[in-house]
């Protein structure tokens, strides 16, 4: 079963589920929580991918790659070898890749430019959000939306150390089970 990532402009334009917030209407507490938990997950996330770029380059890595998206970069570019031979560890590296880079940018967004938060706690405008403003651009991001990253995060320290340890995996097949059990379990 193949899946397809979401880019950044499908998220974008993905609509709001408005059907969901007005059964269930979102508290500002609601909202500071998924807040809190996008932040907790990039953490995780975090230091998942230090402790995996310094396996994956036996520990010469340490002080390498600051931010988040140098990071990522480097735990791929430390798979190319791998990447080159087997071709579903390519895809499952890109798709993981495409993940994290779609829900950097909204922990961006929250982390340097949160600007509000506007809940609905009577579930009368279905329109809880937050409000960001990042290099000139203020765009709003949907409980709804906060929800789906969150889902999406929390399959990536998982998928990450997967596909690391397939990356050093010397027999394919081996390799080919991990990659089955990362479609089926960390990439919904």
């Amino acid at each position: 079963m193949a899946h397809k990532a979401l880019d950044a402009k499908e998220f974008e334009t993905r609509p709001a589920m408005q059907d969901d917030t007005a059964i269930n209407p979102v508290t500002f507490v609601e909202m500071k929580a998924s807040v809190g938990s996008i932040l907790f997950l990039w953490s995780s996330i975090e230091r998942e991918i230090t402790k995996r770029v310094e396996e994956l380059d036996d520990g010469t890595s340490r002080n390498g790659a600051h931010t988040l998206a140098q990071k990522i970069a480097r735990w791929e570019s430390l798979q190319a070898s791998i990447c080159a031979e087997r071709a579903e560890h390519q895809d499952l590296v890109k798709e993981v890749r495409t993940r994290l880079m779609m829900a950097l940018e909204l922990r961006n967004r929250i982390s340097h430019g949160l600007i509000g938060i506007t809940a609905d706690p009577f579930g009368n405008r279905g329109d809880a959000h937050l409000e960001t403003e990042l290099n000139g651009e203020k765009r709003k991001h949907t409980h709804s939306d906060l929800e789906h990253v969150m889902r999406i995060l929390s399959h990536m320290v998982w998928a990450i150390g997967s596909l690391s340890d397939a990356a050093r995996q010397k027999d394919p097949r081996k390799a080919e089970n991990a990659y089955v059990g990362i479609r089926l379990n960390h990439l919904p």
